[in-house]
């Protein structure tokens, strides 16, 4: 493995929780996702675990930026070459990995495909440009 982009995985956890942000607040995907979610009136962090809630979704934007910063370097090493379009191109099958794969969590759950689509949507959007940005450090 080659160098490490530490700037490049701080830039992608910012625009991950950005791109979060937008995708789930109170006027675009939210309200929706939480109905077909079945959690009625309640709002996440009502039982007053809104320090692990954000913990846990930072430690998993950074996992996720880390390892996509890992995948593309070594694909870099391997062809000699990575740019934003290539980094969004490979970052887009990763996400469709992971999607089929939560998928499957979701059916089994109960919680169908639309909050499936709102979930893995913001989930290859993040890749896709986290990609890009991670790309163009390369």
């Amino acid at each position: 493995m080659g160098d490490i982009n530490l700037i490049g995985i701080l830039i992608s956890t910012l625009v991950m929780f950005a791109s979060g942000f937008a995708w789930f607040n109170g006027k675009t995907f939210f309200p929706v996702w939480w109905k077909l979610m079945g959690k009625g009136d309640t709002q996440p962090g009502d039982n007053g675990g809104m320090v692990v809630l954000f913990g846990g979704l930072t430690v998993g934007i950074i996992v996720q930026a880390t390892m996509l910063e890992l995948l593309l370097d070594a694909l870099r090493n391997e062809s000699g070459y990575m740019g934003s379009l290539a980094g969004a191109g490979w970052a887009f099958l990763a996400a469709m990995l992971m999607a089929a794969a939560a998928l499957g969590h979701r059916l089994f759950a109960g919680h169908g495909f639309r909050v499936w689509l709102i979930e893995v949507g913001n989930d290859v959007l993040n890749f896709v440009v986290v990609g890009a940005i991670l790309g163009a450090f390369n």
